[in-house]
């Protein structure tokens, strides 16, 4: 049958299904519901032009569901007399069903969580008809809701934890690495992070340094494998909310890698030792060399320059000067 807007605004169908097999014992009964929402618009609109408005809201990101954010109320009725007045969407960017409003009295109320970082403004074309006998009208609102961000992001670091290696031959100045980690809320202080050293081990004061704003890690002295190898630092990344702000840290390890930059020290400038001639060859003295570098830069190889005659050799595996030859009383020097 026909459906008057009179008798009732809005119907709500339950709808069940029923899934039954042959053999009962073997598949049970399955009954599911589901609902269908359906609304009756009077088919008499106002017969005077349609008038156009603009209303602008803001929401906070944090709104809860089931809450109202404003209202496109534009006529109060004091008796139902001066007719009714209604609103409907017929338009605009919400796709989804994020905002519903209340067809008799306008209220608009949230339906989904907001998400900033998703969509920052939504657009809501509601059409307002008033039924009033006297000045029957028909209006277009047109409703921006701004999407105001909230600080739920905290920062986050690409790496944690992040090893970076770095020749002990750096000048001061040098920069080390650079610090990019990421916020995804919004544009503005909610996002803008600032960067600091909490902890470093070993704490040698003025031997790095980081620029807080653009998170740019510098040398601020020499460098010396032989005194710090390895570096490890705290480095926290904190945001510019106004409120409560939200803050990460991410360990850093800093390897020092040696260089050839020491150079092999005797323990004495000037060696002078005593032995009787026509001796038989055996080792006559061991003298050792130091280098404080590490690994291959710090081994050491011997040799002997400025003796002509080969009376001497050394051996490697202890170092010992030897003499493979008898000779008689003679002065030498060995450089």
């Amino acid at each position: 049958s026909l459906l008057v807007c009179g008798w009732r605004c809005s119907l709500l169908f339950v709808i069940s299904f029923c899934l039954r097999s042959t053999v009962r014992w073997l598949i049970p009964q399955i009954l599911t519901h589901c609902f269908s929402f359906l609304q009756v618009l009077s088919s008499s609109k106002p017969s005077s032009k349609t008038n156009s408005l603009s209303i602008a809201f803001n929401s906070v990101e944090e709104a809860k569901p089931g809450s109202v954010i404003g209202s496109v109320r534009l006529h109060d009725r004091e008796n139902s007399e001066e007719g009714e007045v209604t609103y409907m969407v017929v338009g605009g960017t919400d796709r989804d069903g994020t905002f519903v409003v209340d067809r008799l009295t306008g209220d608009v109320y949230l339906a989904r969580p907001l998400d900033y970082e998703r969509d920052e403004r939504y657009t809501l074309q509601i059409e307002v008809d008033d039924f009033s006998p006297a000045h029957p009208s028909s209006t277009l609102v047109h409703l921006d809701i701004d999407v105001e961000d909230s600080n739920d992001h905290s920062p986050q670091f690409p790496e944690d934890p992040l090893t970076i290696v770095v020749s002990e031959s750096m000048a001061p100045g040098s920069s080390l690495y650079t610090f990019q980690a990421t916020d995804q809320d919004g544009s503005g202080p909610n996002s803008e992070l600032r960067y600091s050293i909490l902890h470093q081990w070993p704490d040698t004061p003025g031997l790095l340094t980081l620029d807080s704003s653009t998170g740019i890690l510098s040398l601020g002295q020499e460098l010396d494998h032989e005194v710090t190898s390895n570096l490890i630092l705290v480095v926290k990344a904190t945001d510019s909310a106004q409120d409560v702000s939200q803050r990460r840290w991410a360990t850093v390890r800093i390897r020092v890698l040696d260089e050839n930059d020491n150079i092999p020290h005797f323990g004495r400038l000037f060696y002078s030792i005593e032995v009787p001639e026509n001796l038989e060859v055996l080792p006559l003295f061991t003298m050792r060399a130091t280098d404080k570098d590490a690994g291959e830069s710090g081994e050491i190889n011997y040799k002997i320059t400025g003796e002509k005659f080969f009376y001497f050799t050394i051996w490697t595996l202890n170092d010992p000067i030897s003499c493979p030859f008898g000779f008689a009383c003679h002065n030498f020097r060995l450089d």
